[in-house]
């Protein structure tokens, strides 16, 4: 009997649904019976008929359908099904119609009615093992088996073994088709009537049931809660005495402790008092370092740029073909060192005026360029200590952030490294560059004298403290990388071991966007710095008046002086009409002043850059752009004029 459930069973796993179920166990039900049933035929058969071919393959038809339950087994539910159902009719024709081409001659009437009734058997398979749920395969095994049902004298006529009154004595042979579809629909329509109560039944007992589990379910969880209140009230009732007995004790305590908390407060009040003095003298300190600071800043920045300007100037009347050939070298050098000079004093203006919006703009470093800056700033100490400098910037070699901070830390870290090299092995500096997800990260390690971070880890970044005393040092550098790396939105952390090395990390804050960053961004113009092209833009929002037309530029302007980008892109496409002394004062105004401050290309987008009126128009602008050196170039498109800018960097750089 295990054997024979495990059959009908076959595949019952892979039905969705109770009717998917059912009709599963009952395709292999229906195949163990029309086998079984095939091997009785087989017997009778072969008592009434003797031992012959359809004797023979009854069994074999009736192994077909032993199929379904390997079909089953497989997954493929449905197909069995349909196998099943359509099998059985299309079998018994077929066999029906071999038997009587085989035995044409020796037929009774009786061949033409055993196999139909047989085959309107079938037709009854398929509205037992599909549901009204499963329409399509429904109708397709029903309407199968009536085919194959009415079919039964069309294919006997086709494959040349009708039945044949003369030879036949039935008067009324095809009065038997009226019979056979009245059967086949009292059968198939009262079959499918109950199926159809079934199911609706069905579909309502499953509502009821899936109603009472929500019961039993909300049941079982008061049940569950009721249990843990009262698992909770008698282990309150147990830990209230408890409680009761250890608050005695605790107001006890909180007597004792009140006289005690009393005289306490009385040393914290004049400890307190003891410690606002402090801080406020602290404060004032530190306001008076921050302005003379300040003050110094600005002293180096202005004072300084008037005397470095003249010698600038002086250094352009000397020729130096005039220069004896024992001094031009000495020469280049004052020269250099004083166009380095003159780079620095900019730089330490834009520091000071780092509060301003203006200096917030993160600007495209190269780091080697830098690198290169500044090593040419400490070259003698370099070559005079015999510094060993490992650089490798590969991974990062391009970073987004304020070039005079950046440019300051990195000069501040590897002079303090060459500054505080120890006397008993080569100096070395490593610098190396790397991203994380969030931000840029600098590392600077030299194997010199190092720091004590268990004496000093606390005072690393304070003002004025100094960690080693046989050198010259204020005990500002570390102060100011420190602000610097904040200002920038970062941190800075030091590794070290006395006498071994000192490693610095510096983390950088990624911007956001480094394409758009807004300068301006009013209703009729918005002005944009593009980091990765180096270039400023202006975005006409529409219409403007003579007042925002030149504030806009005034504002452009005053960014290109401080950053000196060489690119220019103007979205004028909503700009509408400017009056002609507007014009005259941009190109008297604006532009000599852009290009002395190194602007060198202007990109102009109209999508109608190729209309005939307009080409006038842009060419009167080139006219007069050109007269100082920029190139001009009209576009459809933003990206047309970003790739072109991108190229013309590409060769600015070739050629430098």
């Amino acid at each position: 009997m295990s054997f024979l459930r495990a059959l009908i069973y076959s595949g019952a796993g892979f039905a969705r649904t109770p009717p998917d179920k059912r009709g599963v166990l009952l395709s292999n039900a229906i195949a163990l019976i029309l086998f079984s049933l095939s091997l009785v035929a087989t017997f009778f058969y072969f008592i009434w008929y003797g031992g012959n071919i359809i004797t023979y393959l009854i069994p074999v038809i009736g192994a077909l359908a032993l199929v379904v339950i390997i079909l089953n087994r497989g997954g493929y539910i449905n197909f069995s099904r349909l196998w099943i159902s359509l099998l059985s009719p299309v079998v018994v024709m077929a066999l029906s119609i071999y038997s009587k081409w085989v035995y044409y001659e020796e037929q009774e009437e009786l061949d033409y009615f055993t196999f139909r009734i047989v085959v309107l058997g079938c037709c009854v398979i398929p509205w037992m093992l599909f549901s009204f749920r499963e329409k399509t395969l429904l109708t397709i095994a029903a309407l199968g088996g009536f085919a194959v049902l009415m079919a039964h004298d069309p294919l006997h006529s086709l494959f040349g073994v009708p039945y044949a009154q003369d030879r036949l004595k039935l008067m009324n042979y095809h009065f038997t088709n009226v019979v056979i579809v009245i059967t086949y629909f009292i059968m198939t329509a009262s079959l499918g009537f109950l199926k159809w109560l079934s199911e609706k039944n069905e579909e309502k007992n499953e509502e009821l049931i899936v109603d009472l589990n929500q019961v039993n379910l909300q049941l079982l969880e008061r049940n569950v809660e009721i249990e843990a209140q009262n698992a909770e009230i008698h282990a309150q009732s147990e830990s209230l005495q408890v409680n009761q007995e250890r608050l005695i004790d605790a107001n006890r305590l909180i007597e004792e402790q009140r006289g005690r908390l009393f005289n306490k407060n009385q040393e914290l009040e004049s400890e307190l008092i003891r410690k606002n003095k402090d801080l406020m003298e602290t404060n004032t300190e530190l306001v008076k370092h921050n302005n003379e600071l300040r003050q110094f800043s600005y002293t180096v920045s202005h004072n300084l740029r008037g005397p470095v300007a003249s010698l600038l100037g002086l250094l352009k009347f000397i020729k130096p073909d005039n220069i004896p050939s024992d001094v031009a070298e000495v020469f280049a050098h004052i020269k250099s060192s004083t166009l380095r000079l003159d780079e620095i004093i900019r730089e330490l203006s834009k520091i000071i005026d780092i509060r301003q919006d203006i200096f917030q703009i993160r600007q495209k470093i190269n780091l080697s360029a830098e690198l290169n800056h500044i090593y040419k700033t400490l070259e003698k100490e370099i070559t005079a200590h015999g510094v060993q400098l490992k650089i490798d910037v590969e991974p990062c070699p391009v970073l987004y952030s304020v070039k005079p901070m950046v440019h300051s830390i990195l000069y501040n870290l590897i002079s303090n490294a060459i500054k505080y090299r120890s006397p008993d092995r080569t100096p070395m500096v490593e610098l190396s560059c790397s991203e994380e997800p969030r931000y840029f990260v600098i590392r600077v390690r030299d194997n010199g004298l190092g720091i004590d971070l268990n004496a000093h880890r606390e005072n690393m970044f304070k003002l004025y403290r100094r960690f080693h005393h046989h050198t010259e040092g204020k005990g500002l550098g570390l102060y100011l990388v420190k602000l610097q790396c904040e200002a920038l939105g970062g941190t800075i952390d030091v590794q070290s071991e006395l006498n071994k090395f000192t490693e610095f990390t510096v983390r950088l804050r990624k911007p956001e966007n480094v394409k758009r960053q807004m300068l301006l961004d009013e209703p009729y113009a918005k002005i944009f710095f593009d980091a990765t092209v180096n270039s400023t833009g202006v975005i006409w929002r529409g219409p403007i008046s003579s007042e925002q037309y030149r504030a806009v530029f005034s504002k452009a302007l005053e960014f290109l002086q401080v950053y000196n980008t060489p690119n220019w892109m103007s979205d004028v496409v909503h700009q509408g009409p400017i009056a002609p002394e507007d014009q005259v004062w941009m190109f008297q105004n604006i532009i000599p002043e852009a290009s002395r401050n190194g602007l060198r290309r202007i990109a102009f987008i109209r999508p109608d850059a190729r209309d005939e009126r307009v080409i006038t128009y842009i060419q009167n602008i080139q006219t007069q752009v050109e007269q100082f050196n920029i190139s001009f170039q009209p576009f459809p498109t933003m990206e047309e004029a970003f790739e072109w800018m991108m190229q013309e960097n590409e060769k600015a750089t070739l050629y430098s």
